[in-house]
């Protein structure tokens, strides 16, 4: 027995031999019987204790470790208990569609913004039309040398007309100067010199219809020989047209046999009673344009006043307008068709001059000329190099209109019109090219 055992074991044995001296039977058998149990207990509690070897190191171990806690264990039963049911999750409330909101009346369509008027373009290089202000030259013996005329024609800007011939003869007959024409290698010197220096080159000659084959041969070489165009000189005086309707046709047929795309431009008088004498029908229907000479100072005369007045054109009070002789020269010559270049009368002063070349302009005569150089004051050769409409190429784009080019370039739309001979100034397209006219 293990020396703790026996301790206890003497210890309960004492305590009951001492119940039972001190008290009687009766009294000392509960408490013997007390005893007993009490052993027992001690000696059942002692043999647990002593379940197994445990030295001194286990027990200073043990009690050295913090007890950790217990978790209860759950109560096993033979029918595993369901687990408990979780309480419905509830539904979330949906919150209540908003009624919908109608659309913001939408605000009102702006009215479109005006496209911005393009700036111009600056000029660069030479005018896209050419200068159409001309200048006739008669003689050189009268007018000057071609030297100096073509210095003066470039400084202002001007083109010539330079005359060639008179009938069947070269212009040699009649100036003496050493530069006068004597036949087509002397109008290609010429037409050189000039379009050397920038000087449009032209010509004029006097048609008398005496022999028409040979006149118009000779027109044909001056168009060879460098002329951009030919003015053919028609009027009803002495020294001037002579022949007959028939002639008249067979000059133009030849003339277009020899050259069919020449610029043929026929100048006349173009007072009414002044046209009967000459075939202008025949003249214009083989001529590109017709030059009606616009003398307002040479008109303002009593018998050519008169002479309006029978016609049905009454003339103005007081002096000869150019707006007048121009107007009365497109009445008459409208049954011809053909484009109107007019040509003023260079002795004229500057006011006049401003004036003829305003109603020129705007009644869709803008091709101007002056007769002649070798009359001509200063101020109108300082007013046509003022204004001689130099031009400004502009491309058409969408939505174009001559009103709205116009405005774009501060110009007259129907200059715009005149300057590029439109049919109709209502039809453009796009990409077409026009010459706009400055000045």
């Amino acid at each position: 027995m293990r020396p703790r055992f026996a301790h206890a074991y003497r210890v309960a044995r004492r305590a009951l031999a001492e119940a039972l001296r001190r008290r009687p039977v009766r009294v000392a058998l509960p408490s013997a019987l007390f005893g007993v149990l009490l052993l027992a207990t001690v000696v059942y509690g002692v043999g647990n204790l002593g379940g197994g070897t445990t030295s001194q190191a286990d027990v200073v171990q043990i009690a050295s470790e913090p007890t950790a806690a217990r978790t209860p264990r759950p109560t096993l039963s033979a029918t595993p208990s369901p687990p408990p049911t979780p309480p419905p999750t509830p539904e979330p409330t949906p919150e209540p569609t908003p009624p919908p909101t109608p659309d913001p009346t939408p605000p009102p369509t702006p009215e479109p913004t005006p496209e911005p008027t393009p700036e111009p373009t600056p000029l660069s290089g030479p005018p896209c039309g050419g200068p159409p202000y001309l200048t006739w030259v008669w003689r050189f013996s009268t007018d000057g040398s071609p030297q100096q005329i073509t210095a003066k024609m470039a400084a202002n800007g001007s083109g010539v007309i330079m005359k060639t011939h008179d009938g069947t003869d070269w212009m040699s007959k009649w100036d003496p100067s050493p530069d006068a024409v004597t036949g087509p290698d002397r109008v290609a010197a010429l037409a050189q010199l000039f379009e050397g220096s920038g000087v449009p080159f032209h010509a004029y000659a006097v048609v008398k219809g005496a022999d028409p084959i040979k006149e118009a041969q000779m027109a044909a070489d001056v168009i060879a020989a460098g002329a951009r165009s030919l003015f053919i000189d028609l009027e009803p005086w002495t020294g001037y047209w002579q022949g007959t309707p028939e002639g008249a046709l067979a000059f133009g047929a030849e003339l277009r046999r020899l050259q069919p795309d020449a610029t043929i431009i026929t100048a006349i008088d173009p007072r009414p009673w002044a046209l009967p004498g000459i075939p202008l029908k025949e003249f214009a229907s083989f001529s590109n344009a017709l030059a009606p000479l616009i003398y307002w100072q040479t008109f303002d005369s009593p018998g050519t006043r008169d002479g309006y007045a029978k016609s049905g054109y009454p003339p103005p009070e007081g002096e000869m307008t150019p707006e007048f002789v121009l107007d009365v020269a497109a009445s008459v010559l409208s049954r011809y068709g053909l484009p109107l270049r007019p040509v003023g009368q260079g002795t004229s002063d500057a006011a006049q001059w401003g004036r003829f070349l305003d109603h020129a302009t705007a009644n869709g005569m803008p091709e101007v000329s002056a007769w002649r150089y070798g009359v001509m004051p200063g101020d109108v050769w300082s007013l046509l190099s003022e204004r001689t409409p130099s031009g400004q190429e502009y491309t058409v784009v969408s939505g174009d209109t001559l009103g709205r080019i116009g405005r774009m370039w501060g110009v007259d739309p129907m200059r715009i019109a005149a300057a590029n001979r439109l049919a109709d100034p209502n039809v453009l397209y796009v990409g077409q090219v026009l010459c706009i006219p400055l000045g």
